[in-house]
């Protein structure tokens, strides 16, 4: 969701604020338009299922419009809103996690399963030469995923913000509400952490291809 500015010719984020708290339905329709696929996106990077990221992004929005009148532009509404959508994404996940649920449950989550179940049986039968790169490649995705997830949360979450979701140092510590400084040090023992983690599986597969 990388923020940013919209084109000269349209309203700014700031003006169809202020028109949206004065109670102009229409101009709080657009930031939804304006931003509805990016928190989305979003979601469905947290969630890995795409009927709960458009069930989360709905509910962002519901809270964004709940609480505007209380946004005083102190930061740009994009980080805002960022903000937002991402405390969201991590409290439905510990209600998953809670819950013993997955995020896969989705029809993209059950055709993914399918064709790695495919890919498995491939293997096995010896008649796909690809398939053996294919289960690594999975496993390398289900390692990755696992490796961020034991990163404690503020660490994690400078590594979604920066790593993944592409946002700048200064970017990053507004939707976070730390310094500067903190969010170095954070992404630094972060990618130090996922580094030790991620070397061991390489040289286990890179053993494996050896052998």
């Amino acid at each position: 969701m990388a923020m940013l500015k919209p084109a000269s010719s349209e309203p700014s984020d700031a003006a169809l604020v202020s028109l949206a708290q004065k109670g102009q339905a229409e101009a709080f329709d657009a930031l939804i338009n304006r931003y509805q696929r990016r928190v989305i996106g979003l979601c469905f990077r947290h969630l890995n299922n795409y009927e709960e990221a458009c069930d989360l992004a709905q509910d962002v929005f519901v809270q964004v419009f709940q609480h505007l009148a209380d946004f005083q532009g102190k930061s740009s509404f994009s980080t805002w809103l960022y903000r937002v959508s991402l405390n969201a994404c991590y409290n439905r996940q510990r209600y998953f996690k809670a819950k013993g649920r997955s995020g896969v449950t989705s029809l993209e989550g059950i055709l993914e399963r399918r064709e790695a179940d495919a890919d498995s049986s491939a293997l096995m039968r010896g008649s796909d030469p690809g398939a053996l790169q294919a289960m690594e490649r999975e496993e390398v995705r289900e390692q990755v995923q696992k490796a961020l997830q034991s990163l404690e949360e503020g660490q994690r979450k400078v590594v979604d913000l920066v790593d993944i979701e592409g946002l700048s140092y200064e970017q990053a510590s507004q939707v976070m509400k730390v310094p500067v400084n903190t969010v170095r040090s954070r992404l630094s023992r972060a990618r130090q952490t996922l580094k030790l983690k991620l070397s061991r599986l390489r040289k286990r597969l890179g053993d494996e291809t050896g052998s």
